[in-house]
This record gives C-alpha cells, sequence and structure tokens, in this order.
C-alpha cells in the first residue's frame, strides 16, 4: 500500500487470504485467523476502481465495511490478535474519517501500553480531528509532562514530534502565533526529523506567513519544503503556493 504495488499486493493478499480461509475451514472458532481476511476486504474494497475491476476479473473481491465488521470482531473477541485488531481499526478509523470510533480505541491501548508514546499522540491527533482542540492540546501537554518527568519510554520521544504536534493543531484552530513558534523549533532541527514531517513544517510554516500575508516568507517557506523532499506531498502542494498564496475557507 506504502508503494502503491497494487497488482503485488493484490496477488499477496490473496495468497495469504486462501491460507486464512483454510485455517478457518479447519478450526471455525478461530477468531484470530479472520483479522486477515477483515483486512483483504477492506484493502481490496479501497484500491482504486481499476485495480478493484481486475481484481473481480481474477476472482478477487473486497468490501471495505465488512473488513472493518470483521477487525472489529477480531478486537472483541480475539485472543492473540485483538491488540493487532485494535491497532489496525485506529488506522483505518483515521483513514475513513471516523476519530469518534478511534478515540475509545486508542484510549484503551494506552491504558494497557502506558509507556507508548505513538498512541498519546495519535490520541491528540484524533481529539483535533473530531473538533475538540482544547483536548487535543491538553494530551499534547500530558506528553510534555511525561517527557519532562522522564517518565518510563517517554526519553526516545524526540521534543520535535512533539513540537510538530501541538503546532500543527495550533495551525488547524487558527492559533498562528503559537504554531509558528513551534514549528519554527521543528525546522530549526530538521535532522531530528524525517522527510515527510520537514516538508510538512516547512509547508505548514508557509501557509502561516500566507495567512500573515508576509508572502515573501510564505515563498521561502514553500521553496524549503521542496528542498526538503522534493517526492513527498507536502512538497508537491508547496509547489501550488508559490504561484498563489494560501488561503483558508
Amino acid at each position: 500500500m506504502v508503494k502503491k504495488a497494487w497488482r503485488d499486493s493484490l496477488s499477496d493478499a490473496a495468497s495469504a487470504r486462501r491460507l486464512h480461509n483454510r485455517i478457518t475451514e479447519l478450526d471455525p472458532g478461530n477468531v484470530d485467523a479472520r483479522l486477515v481476511q477483515g483486512l483483504h476486504d477492506y484493502i481490496v474494497g479501497s484500491l482504486p476502481l481499476v485495480y478493484r475491476m481486475l481484481g473481480m476479473f481474477a476472482g478477487v473481491r473486497g468490501d471495505k465495511e465488512k473488513g472493518i465488521r470483521t477487525i472489529q470482531y477480531v478486537a472483541t473477541n480475539g485472543r492473540l490478535n485483538n491488540t493487532d485488531a485494535e491497532i489496525f481499526l485506529g488506522a483505518l478509523y483515521r483513514r475513513e474519517n471516523r476519530p469518534h470510533d478511534a478515540i475509545p480505541l486508542i484510549e484503551d491501548l494506552i491504558r494497557r501500553f502506558p509507556r507508548n508514546f505513538l498512541l498519546r499522540l495519535e490520541l491528540s491527533q484524533m481529539y483535533s480531528l473530531a473538533g475538540d482542540g482544547t483536548r487535543a492540546l491538553a494530551g499534547i501537554e500530558e506528553l510534555t509532562r511525561l517527557k519532562s518527568s522522564h517518565a518510563p519510554g517517554y526519553d526516545s520521544l524526540a521534543w520535535e514530534k512533539i513540537y510538530f504536534a501541538q503546532g500543527t493543531i495550533q495551525f488547524w484552530y487558527r492559533d498562528l502565533d503559537h504554531a509558528l513558534e513551534n514549528l519554527q523549533k521543528v525546522a530549526e532541527s530538521s535532522q531530528q526529523i524525517g522527510l515527510n514531517t520537514g516538508a510538512l513544517t516547512y509547508l505548514r510554516i508557509g501557509q502561516i506567513y500566507d495567512l500573515m500575508n508576509r508572502r515573501a516568507e510564505a515563498v521561502e517557506a514553500y521553496q524549503r519544503s521542496i528542498a526538503f523532499a522534493p517526492g513527498a506531498d507536502a512538497a508537491r502542494e508547496s509547489r501550488k503556493y508559490l504561484g498563489m498564496p494560501y488561503r483558508r475557507l
């Protein structure tokens, strides 16, 4: 899915599906084996139309909603794969823009895995997508507290990830001054972040400058986004704003 190598994915996924179908044939009570079946239904059902049609000709069919229901069933009733199913569900709910469904799942995972800071970052993003900026930022403040107090598992969390998450939420909730301050901290330590995050950081900085009517600085930020990771989605979007200022409806 990451490489969008749909043909290879269809072939491998179909093979995995057949093997797990065989397991449930031999042992109908094996709920864990249904995780791959649910993922297969969802993935094939999410493919671009042309590849879904190719899959149909080869006897490969998918159904997004059926896939989600199957994964939900494994999350509730599985013995070995229930945690994996919850994590997959959280990712799928984000992809389907269903943050209200993702929030209780992620909160349950945090209770079970309190050292995993990625879960807390995701929870803040889900609250942000759900329209609750107050809880989204409260989640980042809790991350800051845990990091500052050297809570188990949090020393490996880079401050830049916290600044980026906080700045992104502030950007979407129009707290532009604080968003710019946090995102500039990220840009100053670009060696600590990945290519996509770096390109997106400069894109957001450019958008903030455009909203502040500081066009020259915005163009410079877009150019930095493109130079940082030319193939990133954020870099492609930055190219669009070189010719016209970013405006939010």
